[in-house]
């Protein structure tokens, strides 16, 4: 009976799949990893926002600073480590039923590649992918000493796994522009879905930059060329299609459809990741020409990025402001497209504390940072509860 059970739920996910759920997936990586960034960034420490923390060193400066800080430091140990282990499972649960959909629907698939207004979200396992590397990458350092000894011995082997994500990222990003290139769409009925390939692009750069800063000669700089070919493609196609949507909204309206409205939000993540990449850029020519950049450089290229996604999110925020009234924790609808509510929460806060780290060093960047991770787990477990219960169909429509 039991196995029954199993069974029938497995296939009603299946006839149920959607490719934002891996967005879901990205939505804990992203949460685990803002834990980190907010340890890593604004946690007091001797000499001052020097190198990557880990364990020992995370608890040695919280009982230091005194305070608050042990207290946190606990807290977003453990935050880093739950988020990050069911981002795990999240993320292997939606590739094996993706596989599983694609080989019973293979006409399905074909059908969503075709189509060029939906057919975007198909870079969505790429988003999720490349934010495990991320997520391994961080626990992996902070809580597990072999792994930060040797990480080092690491980095070819990172490297490669890199070069892989790089090759999937860039030619799913082609394959769908050059889709859209000759098919052609109409520009008027444009939404801000499409913007999930240069979201794409952005995550596996910064993934990229990441590395390169920490290796060595020729590696470094292999990852860093790879690095700069997928940040050019994001950096033209976010301005591209921005300025396309804004000029096709300005003359239409937003989209009818609600289903569209929450990835307005979607340049947030965008802007906070090439932003890091820009000041990781910096701290790889500091390590390649051993020469110490100044400290208002990172500082500038920092607060510009964190002024732009501000005013941004105050637009969303204003002209969403009927559909978080009525949609964001309503028990009767539901929709996979909230998922994305997610990422502009968490880039916020994340950016936040680079701000914290290289400008403004004041207790209301770590209170910003600290509220938008609450709001975050409490909007995260609220969208995981109507999930679960749209799956089962006891309610949340999402028509």
């Amino acid at each position: 009976m039991t196995d029954v059970k199993t069974n029938s739920f497995f296939e009603k996910l299946i006839e149920k799949f959607n490719m934002l759920w891996f967005i879901m997936a990205l939505g804990f990586g992203g949460t685990s990893v803002a834990g980190f960034a907010f340890l890593n960034n604004t946690l007091p420490r001797n000499p001052p926002m020097k190198g990557m923390l880990y364990l020992d060193k995370i608890n040695e400066y919280a009982d230091t600073a005194g305070g608050m800080y042990p207290g946190l430091a606990g807290y977003m140990n453990i935050h880093m480590v739950v988020f990050g282990l069911i981002h795990i499972a999240a993320l292997f649960a939606v590739t094996v039923l993706y596989i599983t959909w694609r080989r019973r629907h293979p006409e399905k698939f074909q059908e969503l590649l075709a189509d060029t207004y939906r057919n975007s979200v198909l870079i969505t396992p790429v988003l999720a992918y490349g934010m495990a590397f991320n997520v391994f990458l961080v626990l992996g350092y902070v809580f597990s000493d072999w792994m930060r000894i040797n990480v080092q011995l690491l980095m070819p082997y990172a490297s490669g796994v890199y070069g892989l994500l790089w090759l999937w990222t860039m030619a799913t990003a082609i394959r769908l522009q050059a889709i859209a290139l000759e098919k052609g769409f109409n520009v008027e009925k444009m939404h801000f879905g499409w913007l999930l390939i240069p979201f794409a692009l952005a995550m596996t750069t910064v993934t990229g930059t990441g590395i390169a800063y920490l290796a060595h000669g020729a590696l470094a700089d292999s990852v860093f060329f790879l690095s700069i070919i997928s940040f050019t493609m994001a950096l033209f196609l976010l301005m591209v299609k921005l300025f396309s949507l804004f000029k096709s909204h300005y003359a239409t309206g937003m989209p009818d459809k609600i289903e569209f409205l929450p990835s307005f939000f979607v340049v947030v993540p965008i802007i906070t990741l090439l932003t890091i990449t820009l000041l990781r850029y910096g701290y790889y020519f500091q390590h390649k020409f051993h020469v110490q950049l100044p400290e208002a450089t990172f500082a500038l290229v920092v607060t510009v990025g964190f002024g732009l996604m501000t005013w941004y999110m105050a637009l969303g925020l204003f002209m969403l402001r009927d559909y978080f009234r009525k949609y964001l924790f309503s028990i009767e609808y539901f929709d996979e497209s909230q998922w994305g509510l997610i990422c502009p929460m968490v880039a916020y806060g994340v950016l936040c504390t680079f701000v914290y780290k290289h400008a403004l060093a004041y207790p209301l960047a770590q209170g910003v940072t600290l509220f938008f991770m609450v709001l975050d787990v409490v909007i995260l477990l609220s969208m995981l509860t109507r999930q679960c219960l749209k799956i089962k169909g006891t309610c949340c429509s999402g028509e």
